[in-house]
């Protein structure tokens, strides 16, 4: 059977393994990245503390190894929180472990009481694992939020996913494991007096604690990764500046929007976008102007969009739309809503800050029975030309047989 010793040696192993992994495949442009540095390196310094116990002097022995231990905790805490997205509520947390370290040397020096120590660390402990589950079940699917520039978060959360269910036993497990080290101090026949003396019940609830904290650092870098990989996912596949999926990623997605129409018999509409004089405007404004115009359409688009809805920057000032389950005249309609929305929002913006007007042209059209998705796309672009040709913002679709389905001038 391990020693105590043995036990928080492997412990301190672990930490420096899980703090090595940590340096390998993080960065520090990943929010919670430090804390988890800090809570590995402080857990390897605990655990070493507690291993060396009895050849130490007092002070390190009990305030600083709870105080490391402590620490390694509230980092802990800190990184799943900024992890979520959440405040990591920095001095809080300091405060508690300094409370921590006072109360350990309260019932060492004043109160010599093994069992008011352990009462003290397995409280703050558990304390810990409480939040660190708050932290998991309020930011619950693929990782933390999504980059800015994304679109917004659907407001029903999705399921934990793997890696937080694994977070959130691994909680539970350490919080009812200080529970019931707790009622077996009370409930013992004979009180122990130190974290190493031997016994079995004593050695099994100190594997569990020892290993308890690389457990759960380890479902951190766990949750840093599937953000990492999120993130690339996300990059790859969205137009940097508006947020819209990117050319490739719209057309991926468009052959399965349209594989999905041809099997369920249901319509599918395409719009296509195109900012009126946008070389105007980066020429008279200035480039950050255009970016901005730019901007604005996508987030407008967004907010007039269902969450079905796919839209993409295909390039320079032109956008596209699928618009799954829609026929070509409820499409018009959602092109004709957007066109109003962003004439009174530029209008506005015209009189406070003296933006350039900015209109829309828009080509519709629908996906036709055994049509590839290239002929449905020329389709829609011959229907933008013709809105533009005619005097631009305007609303101009294309049906399937390539005759004019109806036009429409804004305003």
């Amino acid at each position: 059977m391990l020693a105590t010793q043995q036990i928080f040696l492997i412990a301190s192993l672990l930490c420096f393994l899980v703090f090595l992994a940590l340096l390998a495949a993080g960065s520090g442009n990943v929010r919670g990245m430090r804390a988890m540095l800090a809570s590995a390196l402080l857990g390897l310094v605990g655990n070493l503390l507690y291993a060396y116990g009895r050849e130490l002097p007092p002070l390190l022995a009990y305030e600083v190894a709870n105080m490391a231990y402590a620490g390694a905790g509230a980092a802990l805490a800190a990184g799943y929180r900024q992890l979520a997205g959440l405040p990591p509520h920095l001095k809080p947390l300091a405060l508690l472990v300094g409370a921590v370290g006072l109360a350990i040397a309260l019932f060492h020096y004043r109160i010599d009481s093994f069992l008011a120590r352990s009462a003290v660390a397995s409280l703050f402990q558990a304390a810990v694992c409480i939040d660190i589950a708050r932290s998991v079940l309020a930011r619950r699917g693929p990782g933390p939020a999504r980059p800015q520039a994304g679109p917004p978060a659907p407001q029903d959360r999705p399921a934990p996913n793997k890696v937080q269910r694994f977070v959130l036993l691994m909680c539970g497990l350490v919080a009812g494991g200080h529970a019931v080290r707790m009622a077996w101090l009370l409930l013992a026949a004979e009180q122990p007096g130190s974290l190493l003396q031997p016994s079995s019940a004593s050695l099994a609830i100190l594997t569990a604690a020892a290993l308890a904290l690389p457990a759960l650092t380890l479902g951190g870098l766990l949750t840093m990764h599937r953000y990492i990989v999120h993130q690339a996912e996300y990059i790859a596949n969205h137009d940097h500046l508006t947020g819209a999926w990117s050319r490739k990623a719209f057309f991926e997605l468009a052959e399965r929007e349209l594989a999905r129409s041809r099997r369920n018999g249901q319509p599918l509409a395409l719009m296509l976008i195109d900012l009126d004089h946008f070389k105007q405007i980066n020429d008279s404004c200035g480039h950050e102007a255009g970016d901005n115009a730019l901007q604005l359409v996508a987030e407008r688009a967004r907010a007039s969009l269902r969450a079905a809805d796919c839209m993409a920057r295909l390039g320079g000032d032109e956008f596209a739309v699928l618009l799954p389950e829609t026929s070509l005249p409820q499409a018009c309609t959602v092109g004709e809503k957007l066109q109003a929305e962003l004439r009174i929002l530029a209008a506005n913006l015209e009189r406070s800050a003296g933006q350039s007007p900015l209109t829309l042209s828009i080509g519709v059209t629908a996906t036709q029975i055994d049509e590839p998705f290239k002929a449905t796309l020329a389709r829609a672009d011959a229907a933008l030309y013709a809105a533009k040709s005619a005097g631009r913002d305007k609303v101009i679709a294309l049906a399937p047989q390539l005759q004019p389905a109806r036009t429409r001038q804004a305003g």
